[in-house]
């Protein structure tokens, strides 16, 4: 009888599937059952061989000779850690017993990558089904596989997997090559890795440059009968600005105003509302665990996959959204029933809005979801006992935040109070809630009720009690995984551009799912070490930077991977060919490698020589 192989991207998932699918017989590498075989990748089994498997004369000790490494087609190679594996899996593929075929990887652009280099290596030519699935609970897999796709509706998505993949071969390979033979010591380059490093070397070289001034604010309590409130004094002709950079001007402030009478200039009052947020993708969610719980952004990934993948609790957690469909939001009152066990005053408000069906949500939105809607809560519902205590901390804030993004706008009365004295200007500010909405979810995020007095324009005060308070200007701060995420998620702002700082508002600097191994690799590199939360870029991270600018200043920049990441979006959507991709790739490595083998220019000297010399094949 003929059979359907199903390859998934690891051990656990493929036992999920098989369990969805009744598969019950054990074999070396597979499942199987009278319809189905079930068998999986263990991560990447097929790479892109080294330099020396492509061409000969890429082998031994590096040299400029051998520069630049420019393969007419790329040669797969299996890795011998799970070649055993890959075999199974190549049998199958070729095996007349299998008429189909279903790739079951993760559903992004690796996962296709995975599988379809086992496939094309294994030289199958079986048809392809595509499984996507957002939701690893019983309901959420049979749902996927009853809504399976041809492979040919993911073949473009396939073409970027394999063009991101060799574009980033030929940028580290070549590169990494090119800047260590010219300084005298290891470099190792990256597309999204080395415009990351040089943030954080600017960062660094910001503070390290920084020089702190002097400056003071006049703060002061002034009474109304038998009300008081603070107020800070602002300097003409705009009003704008508080800092005084004198401290004598400061000291004229104050003895010009302390136990004087003034009046009220100006008495504004606004009605005002905040939405409640969107919901988590996973760039946002990594962001949040840093700024609150101090988690890495590795660490959040790595909670969010076992939470999804193992617990079955969360959707599919590598997404770019925070969207969701309005078919899953037709059935999202299941998922809030599991927030509810938890959460119930929070779940219930929500719950009420989506039923009463008047409300317009800002988080459901068809066009803005494309692979993947938002990281929400699925419906299962959780048992705390079973978490442990980071797991069930990343659980909380996706289900608050599922529950925040269905509330009502929280409601508030915002003052501004301006005061005359002596001819200068103080204001004081002030805001009290009304109806804290959706706060009630996220209560770190309201701010305290500053209620002022009920003044009106010409009336009565006295400046009571007036400080001169001293202060001095603050370097940037260092970069956190939070804030470094941010500046990845949003390099946009980096870029003048218009065209490509809208592609790196889409992908930015990497993909949600990328970035936080990005971090982690400069600091494996030793390119940046960690302070507490901080990220500092080392000595030898500015070197390499420095030697790269030196040279080739566009492989440090956003540019590069803004205009990259445009393209290789538009050949997910079909709107761009692979082959013209890859043509203009193969051409700016082989024009910036030329540029610098017919220059004599030297590169800085390596801070750090000792372990950095090698001749041995690097894979950056």
């Amino acid at each position: 009888m003929p059979r359907t192989l199903i390859i998934a991207e690891k051990p656990s998932v493929a036992r999920e599937l098989a369990g969805v699918l009744g598969v019950k017989g054990r074999g070396e590498g597979f499942l199987q059952g009278p319809e189905h075989v079930v068998t999986w990748a263990v991560g990447h089994l097929v790479n892109i061989a080294e330099p020396a498997e492509q061409n000969q004369a890429w082998s031994g000790r590096w040299s400029m000779r051998q520069l630049p490494m420019l393969p007419s087609r790329f040669t797969l190679g299996i890795l011998p850690t799970t070649a055993r594996q890959y075999e199974i899996i190549r049998k199958f593929l070729l095996d007349d017993d299998i008429e189909a075929v279903v790739n079951a990887t993760d559903a992004g652009r690796e996962g296709e990558l995975i599988f379809r280099r086992i496939y094309l290596l294994a030289g199958s030519t079986k048809p392809i089904k595509r499984l996507w699935a957002n939701d690893m609970t019983e309901k959420g897999l049979q749902k996927a596989f009853a809504n399976m796709v041809s492979g040919e509706e993911k073949r473009n998505l396939g073409h970027a997997a394999f063009a991101r993949a060799e574009a980033d071969w030929l940028v580290g390979m070549n590169f990494s090559r090119l800047f260590t033979l010219r300084a005298g010591s290891l470099i190792t380059v990256g597309r999204v890795q080395t415009p990351v490093l040089k943030l954080l070397v600017e960062r660094r070289r910001e503070i390290e440059n920084f020089v702190p001034r002097d400056y003071w604010t006049v703060e002061g309590e002034f009474a109304h009968q038998a009300e008081t409130f603070k107020a800070t004094w602002f300097a003409a002709p705009d009003f704008k600005d508080s800092k005084i950079w004198q401290v004598e001007e400061g000291q004229t402030v104050v003895q010009a105003c302390v136990g004087r009478d003034g009046e009220v200039l100006e008495m504004e009052k606004k009605k005002g509302r905040q939405k409640p947020p969107l919901l988590f993708d996973l760039t946002n969610l990594q962001k949040e665990a840093n700024s609150r719980l101090g988690f890495s952004a590795q660490q959040t990934l790595s909670i969010a996959q076992d939470l999804y993948e193992k617990r079955k609790l969360i959707t599919y957690p590598r997404t770019d959204s925070r969207y969701l469909t309005r078919e899953l939001f037709a059935e999202c009152l299941d998922n809030m029933r599991a927030v509810y066990a938890h959460f119930p005053e929070i779940s219930q408000a929500a719950a009420a809005n989506i039923k009463a069906g008047k409300k317009k949500f800002e988080c459901v939105n068809d066009k803005k979801v494309s692979d993947h809607h938002a990281i929400i809560p699925t419906a299962l519902r959780a048992n705390p006992a079973t978490l442990g205590k980071e797991e069930w901390a990343i659980y909380e804030m996706i289900c608050r935040r599922f529950a925040a993004a269905f509330m009502d706008d929280a409601t508030f009365s915002g003052s501004t109070l301006w005061i005359g004295v002596e001819g200068h200007r103080y204001r004081a500010t002030g805001k009290i809630f009304h109806d804290k909405g959706w706060l009630e979810a996220e209560p770190w995020r309201a701010s305290e009720d500053n209620p002022l007095p009920n003044l009106r324009k010409g009336a009565a005060v006295t400046a009571q009690n007036l400080e001169l308070v001293a202060h001095k200007t603050k370097p940037p701060a260092h970069f956190t995984d939070a804030t470094l995420l941010a500046a990845m998620e949003t390099a946009g702002k980096l870029i003048d551009d218009e065209e490509l700082r809208d592609a790196m508002k889409e992908r930015g600097l990497g993909t949600p799912a990328t970035r936080a191994q990005i971090i982690e690799t400069l600091l494996a590199r030793k390119y940046i070490g960690k302070d507490g939360k901080r990220l500092v870029a080392t000595d030898l991270g500015c070197w390499a930077v420095d030697v790269v600018c030196s040279m080739i200043p566009q492989v440090a920049s956003p540019e590069l991977t803004g205009e990259w990441e445009k393209r290789l979006k538009e050949m997910e959507q079909g709107g761009y060919a692979y082959g013209v991709f890859m043509h203009q790739v193969r051409e700016m490595v082989s024009t910036g490698v030329n540029r610098v083998k017919g220059s004599n220019a030297r590169p800085p000297a390596c801070p750090v020589v000792s372990d950095r010399r090698t001749n041995k094949e690097v894979n950056p």
